[in-house]
């Protein structure tokens, strides 16, 4: 990547405009010759931070848990972290320069290439790398993605977050694509026990609801009487023949 891209990725993250790391990190430049010894000692030494500060804000790159990719406007992969990587295989570098529906098997980029197929009009990736770079905002959206993986297609309910890059030779977004499908599923169809309300998991193992739902949304939940449960604790105490207070 550009040292003048990484310079925009350093002003997201640090909001400042020095330099940052490269993929490849990079040495120390020369100084130029026909300067005092010095003045040629004093740069070479502002060139040394300047590659340690690259490389810092690489291995913040790479740290971050989601899978991040610098693209520009054609959603050409420039740059990617750690985990993108994983998601890009065993050959990650190869997608380098290559269109992101291509790099990650869309199954709509395979006939025509990503970016010219009809469903890529209303691709949800792609519309918000344009929105980002079109308002200078940070954009997210929800996508339904089909990926090509083994011969079979794989459904990934995915939210899309792009933010523009400041300035650079080219318009550059940082793409990040967080996987929610265990998320939407816990919106969607729950197999429920109609009598102790206990929930199958996809194990085929039941658990109370409460600890289903703090095991997969890290939810706490705290409990109390609605007003119907309510009334029927005040009748069943009022059976026994105990005040209701």
């Amino acid at each position: 990547m550009a040292w003048n891209e990484w310079d925009a990725v350093e002003r997201v993250l640090t909001g400042s405009g020095a330099a940052s790391a490269g993929r490849r990190g990079g040495k120390p430049k020369k100084a130029p010759e026909g300067i005092e010894p010095a003045e040629q000692a004093r740069m070479m030494l502002l060139d040394q931070k300047d590659l340690e500060k690259r490389q810092y804000l690489r291995t913040v790159f790479d740290t971050i848990p989601l899978p991040t990719f610098i693209v520009d406007d054609d959603v050409r992969i420039q740059d990617y972290n750690a985990a993108a990587g994983f998601l890009l295989g065993p050959e990650p570098e190869s997608a380098l320069h290559h269109r992101g529906g291509d790099a990650l098997h869309c199954i709509h980029a395979e006939a025509n290439g990503c970016g010219h197929s009809e469903p890529c009009r209303a691709c949800v990736v792609r519309n918000s790398v344009k929105t980002a770079l079109s308002g200078r905002v940070t954009h997210r959206e929800t996508h339904k993605a089909e990926l090509r993986s083994q011969g079979k297609t794989v459904v990934i309910d995915l939210l899309v977050t792009a933010t523009p890059l400041p300035d650079g030779e080219a318009p550059h977004v940082l793409l990040l694509l967080e996987d929610i499908s265990e998320l939407l599923t816990l919106r969607g169809l729950l197999p429920i026990c109609c009598q102790c309300k206990k929930v199958r998991d996809d194990k085929d193992y039941w658990h109370n609801i409460d600890s289903y739902l703090h095991t997969h949304t890290n939810m706490k939940l705290t409990h109390g009487l609605c007003p119907a449960c309510f009334a029927e604790q005040v009748k069943a105490i009022k059976a026994y023949g105990a005040p209701a207070n």
